[in-house]
């Protein structure tokens, strides 16, 4: 039986490797060709265009098998009004409809119809395979005792006022259309008139008016105001204009603006998740203080900061929302339910309201391994592989998605750099201080690490040898030889370098000594925290760098400890996992691309530049350019400059290498979804943990 498990193992391993191998070779999903058509311009034969007219409780089920993972070019669009729909494709929604169940509520008096609960101009979503039909739930996991909620659930019911649509671009959601005044220092934005929040209230500008008045101005909730709302050191000034009408105005040019309001890293769901109607009475500016303390007494909260944010939170089942799922409880609860949003401003290209799917019904599970036998057994419909102890369990996932009756989904996110290696380049230590801030230090103890062999004995597949790097394919091509730049396993060439530099001495052991003579031992803290695997990978580490003369020890640490002596400086070498963004956290938005707060790198650096020398310690000038491109790129409308722009970034980056790389993972397969059978409409790729362009609404139970 072990040796049939054995053959089963290795054939699994096999066929994801397979698998890999056929997707590198492959142009990356955003370049494809229905991936590269605009927004307004259906994908030719997409199976939404054949579609019957409407939703209803029976439905037309689907009986052919539903795509794997990647089969299926991406045939979702999202346009932005019925108008614009009829304009792409020539065809007419002629009148709305809803779920049965909201139908009967209308019928006894309790409900408006579905025609005026929806905004002049909703969302139309052309579905991945068909129209839907209503009904059922929807079964996700919450794995951890500790955990509070699924955040998937949090993560379907995420609404913006831009966001990435399916072919990645940034287009109007909340908002209907825009303009930027010629020198791109204020943003005007048009809101779409008729969203009503889910217990039937308008959604107007006096909502993200009171967001900003309320939230961002309050020096108690906001003590130190978001970075990405403020320019040239000063915050935004915000204007409403109208009712449907916003205006955010900036000290210095600011044309990335639009895109960070969809996108991971910005406030993007905060400002429009702040119904002043119902918050009002929460806060001390609009409320009555004695009923807010009598509030606070009763759920047992000693500072009003905290009550407020627990009301004003996700998970308050109260607070009206625009999410297609409100919370029916509090969570934690062992199952965690969110109903349909009778009010949800989105529908299908035959004008039904969706979400198509009643509930989602997510369920608490003790550990990753419980949800990896529940998911096996066939008992959720949507399931994260990182629920399931990551990309290391594809291989039974793989061999028993006959018998769970389930299929996988590619995921799109920034790659994740696994145990890249930093240095102390402040360290009190002069003589390491000297020769971390040589080049060719770094680039010999890159070059003698054997990442082919680390990925053998550590990853076995899953992973590419690489610096650290960004997403693959356009725009900033990750898989380039860029990211290679010194990452070859050429000991001799380390050993040359080393050599030129001086490090020719050694000790009775065969250890170079340091350039004073003196003992040479670089101590690398590994994070037991992300990834777990990292102070594993420095042992090998260690390995490759005696054999050019180095020697060096190696000290796991929990996050937390490594995390606060990693920002005091109080570490030799350090190991951990990292980014560099892309897909839909664009790099601006990652500290270590563009040296900023917390810049893992150096915080050292980091802080003087964000101090302006008042703190912290003095930079290279290639670290000084970093910022400078970073300035550059955040008001420069031209999105092709923007992207030469960011090259020019990555090549700093390789030439320094102020951090070492080891591996970055394929997120397609580190991000990898589980989904049921009898859920259809999900895309075949793209299905990423915070970025949802795929409108998980349009989804349907195939029952």
């Amino acid at each position: 039986m072990k040796r049939t498990q054995r053959i089963v193992y290795t054939l699994s391993l096999l066929l994801a490797a397979i698998v890999l191998l056929a997707a590198c070779g492959a142009p990356p999903a955003a370049e494809s060709p229905a991936a590269e058509a605009p927004a307004a311009e259906a994908p030719a034969g997409g199976a939404a265009a054949e579609a019957p007219a409407a939703a209803g409780a029976e439905g037309v089920l689907l009986t052919d098998a539903p795509a794997d993972a990647g089969e299926r070019e991406v045939q979702q669009v999202v346009y932005n009004s019925p108008a614009a729909y009829t304009e792409a494709t020539g065809k007419s929604i002629e009148a709305y409809q809803e779920s049965p169940a909201l139908a009967e509520l209308v019928a006894a008096g309790d409900l408006p119809p579905v025609e005026e609960r929806l905004p002049a101009e909703p969302v139309v979503v052309q579905p991945e395979e068909t129209i839907g039909k209503y009904g059922g739930e929807l079964r996700m996991n919450i794995t951890g005792q500790n955990t509070l909620r699924s955040s998937d659930a949090q993560y379907f019911n995420y609404e913006s006022l831009t966001v990435h649509n399916p072919q990645g671009e940034i287009v109007p959601s909340l908002a209907t259309s825009w303009e930027w005044s010629e020198d791109y220092t204020a943003l005007t934005l048009h809101l779409r008139e008729g969203v009503k929040w889910s217990d039937g209230e308008p959604f107007t500008a006096d909502d993200i008016l009171f967001w900003w008045e309320a939230v961002i101005l309050n020096d108690e909730l906001r003590p130190s105001k978001p970075t990405l709302l403020t320019r040239g050191d000063q915050l935004a000034e915000f204007t409403k204009v109208d009712d449907y009408t916003i205006q955010f105005a900036f000290a210095e040019p600011y044309a990335l603006f639009t895109t960070y309001l969809g996108s991971w890293g910005f406030p993007r769901t905060e400002l429009v998740s702040m119904p002043e109607h119902y918050l009002k009475q929460f806060h001390p500016n609009y409320g009555d203080m004695a009923e807010i303390e009598a509030q606070m007494k009763e759920g047992g909260f000693d500072n009003w900061v905290d009550f407020w944010e627990q009301m004003a939170s996700f998970d308050n089942p109260d607070k009206p929302t625009l999410s297609p799922w409100i919370s029916t409880g509090w969570p934690p609860e062992q199952i965690q339910t969110y109903r349909r949003n009778p009010y949800y401003w989105k529908v299908d290209t035959a004008g039904n309201q969706l979400p198509y799917v009643d509930e989602l019904r997510t369920i608490r599970v003790a550990d990753p391994e419980a949800t990896l036998l529940k998911t096996i057994a066939g008992d959720f419909d949507f399931v994260r592989i990182s629920s399931l102890g990551g990309p290391a369990n594809l291989p039974i996932l793989t061999e028993s998605k006959g018998s769970g009756d389930y299929r996988f989904a590619y995921a799109n996110w920034m790659p994740n750099s696994f145990a890249n290696i930093m240095f102390n380049f402040t360290t009190q230590d002069e003589m390491k201080r000297e020769l971390y801030n040589d080049v060719r230090f770094r680039h010999a103890l890159s070059m003698a690490i054997n990442r082919e062999e680390i990925i053998k004995l550590i990853y076995k597949g899953g992973v590419f040898a690489s610096q650290v790097a960004p997403a693959r394919g356009e725009p900033y091509h990750g898989e380039s030889e860029l990211f290679q730049s010194w990452a070859q396993f050429d000991p001799d060439a380390a050993n040359a370098l080393l050599d030129e530099m001086g490090l020719t001495q050694k000790d009775a052991n065969g250890f170079r000594t340091g350039p004073n003579g003196e003992e040479l031992l670089l101590v690398i803290s590994a994070t037991t925290a992300w990834p777990a695997e990292t102070a594993q990978v420095m042992e090998l580490v260690k390995g490759y760098w005696e054999a050019i003369g180095i020697r060096a020890t190696v000290t796991p640490e929990a996050g937390e400890l490594w995390a606060s002596r990693h920002q005091a400086g109080e570490h030799d070498l350090s190991a951990r996992g990292a980014h560099f963004g892309g897909g839909p956290v664009h790099p601006t938005l990652n500290s270590n691309t563009f040296a900023l707060s917390g810049w893992q790198w150096a915080p050292d650096w980091a802080l003087w530049l964000d101090t302006d020398g008042e703190q912290g310690v003095e930079p290279p000038d290639d670290v000084k350019r970093l910022r400078e491109i970073r300035e550059q790129i955040l008001g420069e409308p031209d999105e092709a400059v923007r992207n030469e722009l960011m090259q020019e970034v990555f090549q700093i980056h390789m030439d320094n290498i102020w951090s070492i790389g080891i591996v970055v993972d394929d997120p397609r397969f580190g991000q990898l979804a589980v989904v049921k059978n009898r859920v259809r409409n999900v895309p075949t790729q793209s299905i990423s943990g915070e970025w949802y362009p795929h409108v998980p609404a349009s989804w349907f139970i195939n029952e």
